[in-house]
């Protein structure tokens, strides 16, 4: 069998608020990871030789900085997806992403992943662009200029994707002021936004890509792959070997992979997060989690609310 593609994670900040816990995880050489379909709980190998290469997802790479120096060691290859949306640089936005660190507190660590790798390693992402009253096409335009200007340099590609609407992810934005309550223009002004935004990230060397947004896809705008193949194939074309498609959904273009991470234990508390129904649960899972025994990042029991 060859060596498995880790997701770290799409279902939780595991760089901001679990890297003891990965760490400790790397260090035993393996995970346990619950299924969210059947609650079945099975065993991921972390051994290097069975590990292609971890693909991190997080919106603040600061707490984890100082674990890179052992991964490298340990020969434990990876690339970086970085949420930055923007939201949290307006009071009047901030309730989308209540507690994520503003931009300028998470560029250093973005920084530091472009120097000590490449800024193929650093990949941006700009999603969800969610459109409410507040955050029109205008704004989004003037945000993700400002991004840009404070990125160039630091990343090669910028992946971009639009808000979904889930059960829990509309009962969670109900609860915000109507002003941010969320609506989908027509789809082609979705695809005209995104053009503008790619001529914009052009001008600072920036390369858009879509998450499953197929309608988009258009002139220098490529589909793109959260865990991507052609990617994982240019950074270690020593590992290239055949993989499949692993869609998570309608016109994701992802390959295998495993996803380490559990549902309801992400704090960042973003109103228009799938993985999360409460911040409160999410909270107080990571209170309970214990580094250094757990051998998943969602405690087997519940915490007392």
């Amino acid at each position: 069998m060859p060596p498995m593609v880790i997701s770290a994670s799409a279902r939780t900040d595991i760089p901001a608020f679990y890297g003891e816990w990965f760490m400790n995880r790397v260090r035993a050489g393996f995970v346990d990871v619950k299924s969210p379909f059947s609650a079945k709980v099975s065993r991921v190998s972390l051994l290097p030789q069975d590990v292609h290469a971890i693909v991190f997802w997080s919106k603040n790479y600061a707490p984890f900085l100082q674990y890179l120096p052992e991964l490298d060691e340990r020969g434990l290859d990876a690339y970086f997806h970085i949420t930055v949306n923007g939201y949290t640089s307006d009071p009047l936005t901030r309730p989308l992403e209540s507690h994520v660190p503003q931009a300028s507190a998470v560029l250093p660590g973005i920084r530091f992943l472009a120097e000590r790798y490449s800024i193929k390693h650093a990949i941006w992402r700009y999603h969800p662009i969610t459109f409410t009253q507040l955050t029109t096409t205008d704004w989004h335009i003037l945000r993700f200029t400002e991004l840009c200007q404070s990125l160039e340099g630091l990343t090669r590609t910028c992946v971009v994707g639009f808000h979904d609407s889930m059960v829990k992810v509309d009962r969670n934005m109900a609860l915000l002021p109507p002003e941010l309550h969320p609506f989908e223009p027509p789809r082609e002004e979705q695809a005209a936004l995104v053009q503008e935004l790619a001529a914009i990230a052009a001008n600072h060397g920036i390369w858009i890509q879509t998450c499953a947004e197929d309608f988009a896809v258009a002139g220098v705008v490529s589909r793109g792959a959260c865990v991507n193949r052609e990617l994982l194939d240019e950074l270690w074309p020593h590992k290239a070997h055949p993989m499949s498609l692993y869609p998570s959904r309608e016109e994701c273009g992802c390959y295998t992979n495993r996803d380490i991470g559990g549902y309801e234990t992400c704090p960042h508390g973003c109103a228009y997060c799938y993985a999360v129904v409460s911040r409160k649960i999410a909270l107080g899972r990571y209170k309970a989690h214990d580094p250094v025994n757990d051998t998943r990042n969602a405690p087997y029991k519940e915490p007392t609310m």
